[in-house]
């Protein structure tokens, strides 16, 4: 999501507890490998202000080395807009182990860094799951790159008695590795929407080589029931010097500007792109990429690698 920052203020978050007792259990799957789940909650808290970012970051004490093949988020849609999970090697000095007030910065890992998954109380499920495709998990644990997990909320309404849990997040993990890790790669704007295009009409990432545009997904942004979008097709591979590109189609509306940005009444134009690759190339993978444009002043044609899509629609395939 576009990491623009609009909070100059801090707002006090009174903490009441800090210290959850996870619980993990077992069963057997279809092949007979044991399948774990353990469930973790975001401390009781209390947010004196809306609009609030509060984040928090636990080390995994009770895992050593596993391999996450899904995870589950619960949110008090009363209180909670959304809701964001990753994974880190070590949180920044300042990000303690209780939740912190953290709308002015949220770039708390140090080292490796995963994102894992974003739930918008907008989406029409009650709840966000993501399973990894066959073959795929995540390496996580105290023994791993992947030591510490991060909650993050964005209030949309002031918590004034505790209300528990604000956050459920529940991992489904084995302990024998698969053939991919996971890591995502973030393709984000900035910047403004000139007048008279507001409304976010549609998504679409692409994987550019040798000034071919591959279509990787595309959505209808407004009312959308999926929050992952299979590749059509199957998986697609990504070798050095491709390009992966995502563009966004606005609608005309309102004779005004709007920004790019988290906030009501702003826009985003994000694509998250989930890979799989090789352990053996865990040190090249082991944090997170990100790519961000300013908008209107970036244009795809203004760039040799991308310029083949401009008024040629032969170099796209779908």
């Amino acid at each position: 999501m576009i990491k623009l920052v609009v909070w100059l203020l801090v707002f006090p978050v009174t903490v009441t507890s800090v210290r959850e007792i996870p619980y993990i259990t077992a069963h057997h799957g279809e092949n007979g490998q044991e399948i774990y789940k353990m469930k973790l909650s975001f401390p009781n808290i209390k947010v004196h202000e809306p609009d609030q970012y509060i984040c928090y970051t636990r080390y995994l004490a009770e895992l050593d080395e596993v391999y996450v093949l899904s995870t589950l988020i619960e949110i008090n849609h009363e209180f909670i807009h959304h809701a964001d999970l990753s994974f880190c090697e070590e949180p920044e000095d300042f990000a303690s182990h209780r939740p912190w007030e953290c709308s002015r910065s949220r770039k708390y890992c140090k080292g490796g860094a995963v994102g894992v998954y974003f739930f918008d109380a907008y989406y029409r499920s009650e709840v966000g799951k993501m399973i990894y495709p066959k073959d795929v998990s995540l390496k996580i644990g105290f023994s791993t790159i992947m030591r510490h997990i991060n909650f993050e909320m964005h209030t949309k309404a002031a918590v004034t008695e505790v209300q528990y849990p604000l956050i459920n997040v529940t991992l489904t993990f084995i302990k024998t590795p698969t053939k991919y890790n996971f890591q995502s790669h973030l393709l984000l704007t900035d910047g403004f929407i000139p007048a008279n295009k507001e409304k976010g009409y549609m998504a679409d990432a692409y994987r550019v080589r040798n000034g071919t545009w591959t279509l990787l997904a595309s959505q209808l942004t407004q009312g959308k029931t999926k929050v992952l979008v299979p590749v059509p097709g199957g998986f697609i591979d990504v070798r050095q010097g491709d390009v992966l590109a995502a563009k966004c189609l606005y609608i005309p509306k309102d004779n005004k500007p709007v920004r790019f940005g988290e906030s009501d009444g702003q826009e985003m134009c994000n694509v998250d792109i989930q890979l799989g690759y090789e352990f053996k190339h865990e040190t090249s993978f082991k944090r997170s990429s990100a790519c961000m444009t300013q908008h209107p002043k970036f244009s795809f044609c203004d760039h040799e690698v991308t310029s083949g899509i401009c008024g040629d629609n032969r170099k796209v395939n779908t």
